[in-house]
């Protein structure tokens, strides 16, 4: 994907508050302190979260898992981990997606959540 130009910080808040699709995200930074954030489908994360650890959005019962994710894509044994997820709305599938610099560094974590309808379906992306 290329990507090119600025946008400021409303232009970017505009752009995710017009996404043709319903879906959250956090970044958090290589030290998986919590950067960023949009949505609404989160279950337990908020912007509260933003400057605390990415183990704060997420239940105790959690932790080892989010351990052992993260520990996988800060190694580079995976790029990317997907799951599906009962949150408080239902179900939720939900990506962890390591963000890489052009050298290949792991510079944090992308976690997306995207709310799946009864039919399946995952706001438009393909499940699995």
């Amino acid at each position: 994907m290329v990507v090119a130009g600025q946008l400021t910080q409303e232009q970017t808040e505009l752009l995710f508050a017009h996404l043709p699709i319903g879906i959250g995200f956090s970044v958090a930074d290589e030290e998986d302190v919590v950067r960023f954030w949009a949505g609404d489908s989160f279950s337990s994360c908020s912007p509260k979260l933003i400057g605390r650890t990415l183990f704060g959005g997420h239940p105790k019962r959690a932790h080892a898992a989010i351990k052992s994710l993260l520990a996988d894509l800060k190694s580079g044994r995976k790029n990317e981990v997907d799951t599906i997820e009962h949150g408080k709305n239902g179900p939720e599938r939900i990506i962890y997606t390591a963000l890489r610099d052009a050298d290949g560094t792991y510079r944090g974590v992308l976690e997306t959540v995207v709310p799946i309808d009864e039919a399946g379906s995952a706001n438009g992306l393909a499940i699995g």
